[in-house]
């Protein structure tokens, strides 16, 4: 009887080994695969962040050139208006001078000459 016991079990007990050996396989390969799979998503979570890097950097530099070309047209600008002040400074200077050089015969009110002087 232990004879044909031991028949009967060894199919089963190959067969136990067979699956558990399909198993540990499986198991083995799932993780292998998972590590595949994780290694895959560091590069590309990894490469991404440099793509983005790499385009605010680029939109930094474009920032800063467009800062750049706004405070040397500010600086052009207000160049310009001294300019202009500083000659409507010594416009004034030189009215002042023409109307104090005017004779001041009494009169009331504006002369001809002073009058000659506003028309600028």
């Amino acid at each position: 009887m232990t004879a044909l016991l031991s028949k009967a079990a060894v199919p089963i007990i190959i067969a136990g080994l067979l699956f558990a050996a399909g198993a540990g396989l499986t198991a083995f390969a799932a993780s292998k695969v998972s590590g595949m799979i994780e290694t895959a998503t560091a590069e590309a979570r990894t490469e991404r962040n440099r793509f983005w890097a790499a385009e605010i950097e680029r939109a930094n530099a474009h920032a800063a050139r467009r800062i750049a070309d706004q405070a040397r047209e500010a600086l052009r600008v207000e160049t310009a208006a001294n300019e202009r002040i500083r000659a409507a400074e010594q416009e004034q200077v030189e009215l002042e001078k023409k109307n104090a050089a005017l004779p001041d015969g009494g009169a009331c009110g504006l002369d001809h000459g002073r009058v000659r002087l506003l028309a600028r």
